[in-house]
Parts: C-alpha cells; sequence; structure tokens
C-alpha cells in the first residue's frame, strides 16, 4: 500500500476514549482516522464460512449502514469481507482490523470499486508496521474489534478458534454480544450453539435484528441483555 499510515499513541487526542481501558496500545492506521470516535458494530464470523453465512453477514453490514452504525472487523475472507463488503454497499463506513502490521495492507479484491480510502474506510493495526500475520495476533486483535464496537455479531463459529475468542472477548468486555440461532446445526455452527447455550435471547426476523442495532445506539453497555438472532428456517 503506497499511501502513508499515521500512528496514535493513547497519549494523544486522536485515541479512541473507549480503548484507553482496555487496550493502550500505539495503534497504525490508513484511511479516515475519524472513523476510530463514530458509533460502531462488530462482525465477525469464519474464514471458511458457508454462502448462507457469507450472505447473513452482508446483510449485517448493509443494516448497520442503514442504521448508522460502522461496521468493524476482522478483514479476513468469509465473514470478515462481506461484512465489509454489505455496508460499503449501503453507503456506510467501515473499519478494517489486521492481524498483521500495517505494512501488509493492501485493498482486497471484492473492495476495491467500494473503498474511498480518506472517506468510508480505515485500516488499523495494533502491531509493530512490519509485523507478519501470526495466529496469536490474530486473537490478540480481537481486544480492538471488541473495543472500537458497541457490541459483536457472531455469524457463524466453530467450537474453538478467533470467533469464539472475540465472543469471550466481548463478554469480558462487558458489551452486548449476538450470534446466529441456526435451525440447522453443522460443526461449522457450533461455537454459536455453545453461545446461545451461555446467553442469548433469540431474535426471530431481521426487524429484530434493525431494533437491536437502535438499542445498541441508544442504550449504554451496562443496560443491555445478551442477545441471539435467531433466524427461523436458516
Amino acid at each position: 500500500m503506497s499511501k502513508q499510515y499515521v500512528t496514535i499513541s493513547a497519549n494523544t487526542p486522536q485515541y479512541p476514549e473507549r480503548l484507553r481501558n482496555v487496550l493502550g496500545n500505539t495503534l497504525c492506521a490508513i484511511g479516515n482516522i475519524e472513523l476510530l470516535g463514530q458509533p460502531a458494530i462488530g462482525i465477525c464470523g469464519s474464514r471458511d464460512a458457508s454462502l448462507n453465512a457469507q450472505d447473513w453477514a452482508l446483510r449485517f453490514g448493509q443494516e448497520a449502514a442503514n442504521r448508522g452504525f460502522l461496521v468493524v472487523s476482522g478483514y479476513a475472507r468469509g465473514i470478515d469481507r462481506q461484512a465489509h463488503k454489505g455496508t460499503l454497499e449501503a453507503g456506510g463506513s467501515t473499519i478494517a482490523v489486521l492481524p498483521e502490521g500495517i505494512e501488509g495492507f493492501a485493498i482486497r479484491r471484492e473492495l476495491t470499486n467500494l473503498v474511498e480510502i480518506d472517506k468510508n474506510f480505515l485500516a488499523v493495526s495494533m502491531f509493530d508496521p512490519n509485523a507478519p500475520w501470526k495466529a496469536w495476533r490474530a486473537m490478540e486483535r480481537n481486544k480492538l474489534i471488541v473495543g472500537l464496537s458497541s457490541g459483536l455479531f457472531v455469524v457463524e463459529a466453530r467450537e474453538t478458534g478467533g470467533t469464539i475468542n472475540a465472543a469471550m472477548e466481548c463478554v469480558r468486555q462487558q458489551k452486548p454480544l449476538w450470534a446466529i440461532a441456526y435451525s440447522k446445526l453443522t460443526p461449522e455452527r457450533g461455537g454459536n450453539e455453545l453461545l446461545l447455550q451461555d446467553a442469548a435471547i433469540p431474535l426471530t426476523k431481521m426487524k429484530d435484528v434493525k431494533l437491536a442495532l437502535d438499542s445498541a445506539k441508544s442504550r449504554s453497555a451496562g443496560e443491555f441483555k445478551q442477545l441471539a438472532l435467531g433466524m427461523a428456517g436458516v
């Protein structure tokens, strides 16, 4: 990526206040840094998600934009990129949280025609600029995804891995957590079932998703109950 990145340390005014108690790392960013202060919802899921789950991620991204949220996600293939794509297609903005240093950033092919780098997009990393991708970094960056978000949507998750780790981080940060309650259970969706067993109130239609997003904007984190997205017939 030829565009120069900027660094944002924890003692500068640009550093998001909502991150100070959960992170503190210096951030490296490319794009519109004003997005760091805007209402945001996190969306996460498997890299190897089903086509059905990817469609939900796209719709979640679109609905988030329609309700005045930007989308925060991990920029990986599958659920993440579909969420980024959905919000951009709907005229919204998105933050891509990288599992590596900012020097590794490049606009992905499926987003090329949607990204306006100084307007609707921000790539951000909590690691050294030249840090390579590592599995532990993919886990660690979940602190930043959740920290920037008012809550987290889990689209499709296995029982172990990065998506479940992100959900647990959401619980640790005491933010609302949503997960699709699929009617057809598969190994690829086992993590959703585990999350729903712990703390979940099913939502049965997209209208309920809209209401959940409206609540996420109007209430403080302490007022939330844990919710689940119960999609009948999925």
